[in-house]
């Protein structure tokens, strides 16, 4: 009986979220596949070089790149769609290293509900054709990814590892108990987490996720808030080990560089964040570079965060075509009773006086080897497929090359996700999943060049974009 009780109460309210939610257009169609398609006089950025290839053709065929020749040569080629790519450079898909499909964007004090088909619409709209999501409810994520991959749901790639490990109280229960509604706790705060005390509480949580068909195992290794409870070395390595018994890889949530060091030395596979609430001390880079694990620096979402509560938050292009007006708005100004909840003012005051480290860590283990990957961690402020856009500008203020930070969403995240040096996606390569986007300008001389899409390619079918709104200008504009 007190099972039925909260149940009734679940159902009760997603009825009444339901019934209250107004149907909205959608940002993305994908038509009925019409044959191939052409691409002709266009430049190429591979996924993995460090400039375009211009005057190109690209033949796209069953879902595939067919071939990729010189202008002219497959102008004549019999093709259902003929399109024409003057000034445009065709690059991969993009790949967000760090999103999440069901999560809500809006700010905190609006409690808004998470809507996962509209995410899944937002990354197609903006060219993220891939998400590696670590973190979500199980078994909804792996049922989602599942979906998509039989093609029975539009959304983008998805890899998926379901919910975080962390120790009892630890990131991220303290954020759920603070803002999932109380009738709701009960159900996501199991579903999107497991509490690990002990060796045998790993070995015992992990063979049950192992069972749902995870892509990685995460673990939060960072105390959220300031001085909150965080995983002790013996059950990290418990649960390291035990998924690799396992045939799976961890993934793991850092905040300080002690943080990224326990994690890289137990064995993780990815810091999912970067060191974000101080500067990496010169004489520690070094041991950055030794695990040869890549960096998911997610500088954004830890300055978007700053933004809010500053009160300093732009909406870009981007957002403005997807985000209801009336969301955007709803960011500035600040709500008086809109502060922080009780325990966290330090950790937001925190990030708002880490911007500057955060940046020069990327810098710093960027130029020492650490591969960077780009990821967005789709939260409030951060918007499915705007969200990566931001990141890869940040990541170019941070030092990348325009070109390094869009292969840290394309051939580089690839390889990282497929677990392969020629991974089937993430490049512009004869035979590689036509998963692509077209821009106009160059993006590897001008990041700005990757915000102004002109057409997105989901398994070589040119999906149908809608905007709320329309582009104010094509050229020149901002994300």
């Amino acid at each position: 009986m007190p099972e039925r009780r909260p149940r009734a109460i679940l159902a009760f309210a997603l009825v009444c979220l339901a019934c209250c939610a107004k149907p909205r257009p959608p940002l993305v169609t994908r038509p009925a596949a019409g044959g191939s398609t052409v691409i002709t006089n266009v430049a190429v950025f591979d996924g993995v070089g460090a400039t375009t290839t211009p005057a190109r053709d690209v033949l796209i065929e069953n879902g595939r790149i067919a071939r990729i020749a010189a202008a002219g040569t497959l102008a004549s080629a019999e093709a259902a769609q003929r399109i024409d790519g003057a000034g445009a450079t065709v690059l991969p898909g993009l790949i967000d290293v760090h999103g999440h499909v069901d999560n809500t964007s809006e700010p905190a004090w609006m409690a808004g509900q998470p809507d996962a088909p509209r995410n899944m619409q937002g990354y197609l709209y903006c060219g993220v054709t891939t998400v590696f999501d670590p973190a979500d409810l199980a078994t909804l994520a792996f049922q989602r990814r599942d979906d998509v991959a039989a093609g029975t749901l539009l959304g983008p790639r998805i890899f998926a590892t379901g919910p975080m490990f962390t120790t009892p109280g630890g990131h991220p229960v303290a954020v759920l108990q603070a803002l999932v509604p109380w009738y709701l706790r009960w159900y996501v705060v199991p579903r999107f987490s497991r509490q690990i005390a002990t060796a045998e509480d790993a070995r015992r949580e992990v063979e049950a996720l192992a069972a749902l068909k995870p892509d990685a195992v995460k673990i939060a290794v960072d105390a959220v808030p300031l001085g909150g409870p965080i995983l002790a070395d013996g059950p990290l390595r418990a649960i390291v080990d035990e998924a690799r018994a396992r045939g799976l890889r961890t993934v793991a949530h850092i905040g300080t560089t002690a943080d990224a060091l326990a994690a890289s030395d137990a064995g993780v596979a990815a810091w999912m964040h970067g060191v974000y609430k101080e500067r990496i001390p010169d004489e520690l880079v070094a041991r950055f570079v030794a695990p040869h694990i890549p960096y998911v620096a997610t500088v954004t979402v830890f300055d978007s965060y700053a933004d809010i509560f500053e009160g300093k938050r732009q909406a870009t292009q981007l957002e403005r075509e997807i985000v209801d007006a009336a969301v955007l708005d709803s960011f500035a100004p600040v709500p008086p009773n809109a502060a922080p909840p009780p325990g966290f003012v330090d950790f937001f005051r925190l990030l708002t006086t880490t911007r500057e480290a955060r940046c020069d860590n990327v810098h710093r283990v960027h130029a020492a080897g650490v591969t960077i990957l780009a990821g967005s961690d789709t939260q409030s402020g951060v918007f499915p497929g705007p969200g990566l856009h931001r990141e890869l500008s940040r990541l170019v203020e941070c030092g990348l090359s325009p070109a390094e930070a869009l292969r840290a969403a394309t051939g580089d995240a690839a390889r990282f996700l497929a677990q392969s040096d020629d991974p089937p996606f993430g490049s512009v390569r004869e035979g590689k999943a036509a998963d692509l986007l077209l821009v106009d300008g160059d993006p590897t001389r001008d990041i700005d060049a990757v915000h102004r899409i002109r057409d997105v390619f989901l398994g070589g079918v040119r999906l149908e974009r809608h905007p709320l709104v329309r582009a104010v200008a094509r050229v020149g504009a901002s994300l």
